[in-house]
């Protein structure tokens, strides 16, 4: 699976250094104000890149070998005895959200540098975030713009750069909209064609309900893809969350399920011949009732 989406990478590594400059991931908490002379909210990075929340149950410690898998490794399947199911679901609904990580590492990094410049007002009522990136030679810019509307704000992340591989003009990497109330929205991300035009490969929507009621669905959205329409959602519950994988391409759903009591479940292809397989709330395997 990891290999299927990191294919979708935008353009390779474009913008590796910039990912890899961030110094912070939670910008401005959204709020209600609306104001022509005072820029928009930012949406939280989490709604690029959610953050799994296991209820502080114990997880095991996964090695190179689970991690470059998605499989538990040899060494850690000799100290799985009778908490196999438990760590099975766990190796795969974290590979799940690292395969989505591998993607949104780049877009959440120029994410974080942008925001952490002073928006500027623009003649369009938009407001822009801007930051610059030098690497030797090789110069990127990032343009992130604001604008208000009724109930939403509207976002649009540009980039520039002279990098003779990938060489880019205001390259729209991705688009998107927030709510007012913070209650939802989405981000549609692009492929360049051209330096200046892209086509559609990842749409995320997101979605909360309150402090601890969120839901992440990543959609590989663009035409002609070997993997268009696989989707992967996260749910965060106050009592119970989810990882979910719809692979299109071989019509089968993957699943892991896990309660704040420490009890849970997997229903994946190739475990258990696919068929539930449950741990209680010691995460010792038992019978799925």
């Amino acid at each position: 699976m990891r290999n299927r989406i990191s294919r979708m990478a935008l353009a390779g590594i474009i913008l590796w250094g910039l990912a890899g400059c961030s110094g912070g991931d939670s910008p401005t908490t959204p709020g209600n104000q609306i104001h022509n002379n005072t820029p928009p909210a930012l949406p939280s990075v989490s709604t690029m890149k959610p953050v799994l929340n296991f209820y502080d149950m114990p997880v095991p410690t996964l090695d190179q070998q689970t991690l470059s898998t998605g499989k538990p490794g040899d060494a850690l399947q000799r100290t799985a005895e009778d908490h196999s199911n438990w760590i099975n679901g766990y190796v795969r609904a974290i590979f799940a959200v690292f395969v989505t990580y591998d993607f949104l590492d780049e877009p959440v990094g120029a994410f974080a540098l942008a925001i952490n410049s002073v928006p500027q007002k623009q003649d369009d009522g938009s407001y822009l975030w801007t930051y610059i990136f030098v690497d030797g030679d090789i110069e990127y810019s990032v343009f992130l713009y604001g604008t208000r509307q009724e109930d939403t704000v509207a976002w649009r992340m540009e980039v520039s750069s002279n990098h003779p591989d990938h060489p880019l003009d205001h390259f729209v990497w991705f688009s998107g909209e927030s709510k007012n109330d913070d209650t939802g929205g989405y981000w549609q991300f692009y492929t360049p064609v051209d330096e200046t035009n892209g086509t559609e490969s990842i749409r995320v929507d997101w979605s909360s309900a309150g402090p601890h009621d969120h839901t992440f669905m990543l959609t590989v959205n663009g035409s002609g893809l070997d993997n268009e329409g696989d989707t992967l959602t996260y749910h965060e519950g106050d009592d119970t969350s989810s990882v979910e994988f719809f692979d299109a391409s071989a019509t089968t759903t993957s699943s892991v399920v896990w309660n704040r009591d420490g009890s849970g479940g997997l229903t994946v292809p190739d475990y258990n011949g696919g068929a539930r397989a449950c741990w209680d709330t010691h995460q010792v395997n038992v019978a799925c009732e």
